[in-house]
């Protein structure tokens, strides 16, 4: 068993020397060897933690992407009251953390979620990209569709009850309804007809969905739209 060891020995021994050989040799890494065996050890060491810590990242990041793309294809694929149930569950929980005073020590203690659960979130959209049209007795007179691109600011959500997932389906449509309303397009089709945010901007998800205003008040990204979605837009002139 003896002789076993020291073979095993001998021959890490082996292969560190010829690594730290390697090393010496390397760009950059060989200024922290100096031709010191213990320097050459340690630096030999650091590099393989360091790796480690790497594959350990790469794999919590394949972890968290397929967690998201998960919950993106429930949303997608599943009928938009069930994005809003999740919505709403989630506004009633606070999932994120926890803080109690433990009773014997006196001490705030603050419980985190899993990671897996937090990750498997849906993450905030920041902009999206939307075709609109001009609706006239139920018809578009437009050609070519109005071009938007809307950005979302941290303004824009700081009234939400979880900020972290972004803005509501309203404050998109108070956006399109101000740029359409200023516009030269508005003045040239409306009559004086009566144009409101709730009656007359009819916005659609990447699925070609009406989005009611009744859900109004659910963020985007419960309602299968993600960051640099292509949306449609139609505003309603009688």
């Amino acid at each position: 068993m003896g002789n076993l060891t020291d073979q095993y020995v001998t021959k890490y021994f082996e292969i560190e020397d010829h690594l730290i050989n390697i090393l010496q040799t390397t760009p950059y890494i060989h200024q922290f060897i100096h031709g010191d065996p213990i320097s050459g050890r340690i630096t030999l060491y650091l590099i393989i933690l360091g790796g480690l810590a790497l594959i350990q990242e790469v794999w919590v990041s394949i972890e968290m992407t397929l967690l998201q793309k998960e919950t993106y294809d429930e949303l997608n694929v599943g009928r938009i009251d069930e994005g809003i149930k999740l919505h709403r569950m989630i506004l009633n929980d606070d999932y994120h953390s926890k803080e109690y005073k433990d009773e014997k020590s006196g001490i705030i203690v603050e419980e985190f979620e899993d990671m897996d659960k937090f990750f498997s979130k849906p993450v905030h959209v920041s902009d999206v990209f939307v075709d609109s049209y001009v609706i006239a007795n139920g018809k578009n007179v437009l050609e070519k569709p109005l071009k938007y691109h809307i950005e979302f600011s941290p303004e824009d959500f700081e009234s939400e009850r979880r900020q972290d997932f972004g803005c509501s389906l309203h404050v998109l449509r108070l956006k399109l309804y101000h740029l359409f309303k200023d516009s030269t397009l508005f003045n040239e089709y409306n009559k004086g007809n009566p144009f409101t945010i709730s009656g007359n901007v009819r916005i659609y998800n990447t699925n070609n969905e009406v989005l009611a205003t009744n859900i109004d008040e659910v963020q985007l990204c419960f309602l299968k739209i993600e960051t640099g979605d292509r949306i449609k837009c139609e505003f309603i002139i009688d």
